[in-house]
């Protein structure tokens, strides 16, 4: 989380300030209230998926207790050498670091469409945290590792033993999974996206970090954002941000262009 919060400020300290004013932190913010206030707009086709999530939810709230022994069963050698490797796809930093080096790319090939992913994955993944920590404070639900069962639940006690639900390394995960898989056009790259991301799904509750039901809600939450923030932007239209380098005697980096 250290390496996240220091690619963000050295984003911001690149970054002309009318830029990011104008663009990147105004659609962030108003992504961000757009899912927390989310409940207040809900349509009749939103109910019904809102349902069916519910009681998704509800049916793997009900097993919590049997899949995490089911996981503590499974550990090995081999599992426990996945497993890590996997938690660092749902890390803040390293999904930080994977958005600015494929926007990166698009800028040295000009690629705009590349940038314009780069700029919606970051939004998500900022928007999606954003909401999601508002939840997992609100919420205050125990972590199997706490041993204190699956129905403790104790708001607002910023204790990390008390941060269970929804999984923040999960809505992190799909946040961007989803706007790359939104964005491409290919089967194969849509399937790596969202495997990738239930890889640090199942890592969550291998590790007892999380129950199944905190994966599924972040999961849910990270894939919604990241969907409405992809089809969002391509309604708008496809050349509404780019990025461009920028250069002085005192540094270089790129700034982040919008167009309305």
């Amino acid at each position: 989380m250290k390496c996240f919060f220091e690619l963000i400020l050295t984003f911001l300290l690149l970054c002309p300030a009318s830029a990011l004013a104008s663009g990147f932190l105004n659609d962030t913010l108003y992504s961000a209230g757009r899912t927390v206030s989310s409940p207040a707009r809900i349509c009749k086709d939103d109910l019904l998926l809102l349902g069916a999530l519910a009681a998704g939810g509800l049916a793997v709230y009900s097993l919590d207790g049997q899949i995490r022994h089911a996981f503590l069963r499974s550990k090995s050698g081999l599992n426990d050498d996945i497993a890590k490797n996997a938690e660092k796809l749902g890390n803040g930093g390293y999904d930080a670091a994977l958005v600015a080096v494929y926007g990166g790319a698009g800028l040295l090939l000009k690629n705009e469409r590349m940038q314009e992913t780069s700029l919606m994955a970051a939004e998500s993944f900022l928007a999606a945290n954003a909401a999601g920590t508002l939840l997992k404070y609100s919420v205050g639900r125990a972590r199997p590792y706490a041993h204190d069962g699956k129905r403790r639940f104790t708001p607002f006690r910023f204790k990390t033993a008390r941060t269970s639900f929804p999984s923040g390394h999960t809505v992190s995960a799909f946040s961007v999974a989803s706007v790359f898989a939104a964005r491409s056009d290919s089967p194969a790259v849509k399937g790596l996206a969202y495997s990738l991301a239930s890889c640090v799904a199942l890592q969550r509750v291998y590790d007892d970090k999380h129950w199944a039901s905190d994966v599924f809600a972040g999961a849910a939450l990270g894939t919604a954002v990241g969907r409405w923030v992809a089809s969002r932007k391509d309604r708008a239209g496809a050349s509404s941000a780019m990025l461009v380098p920028v250069y002085s005697r005192d540094y270089s980096g790129a700034a982040a262009v919008f167009s309305f």
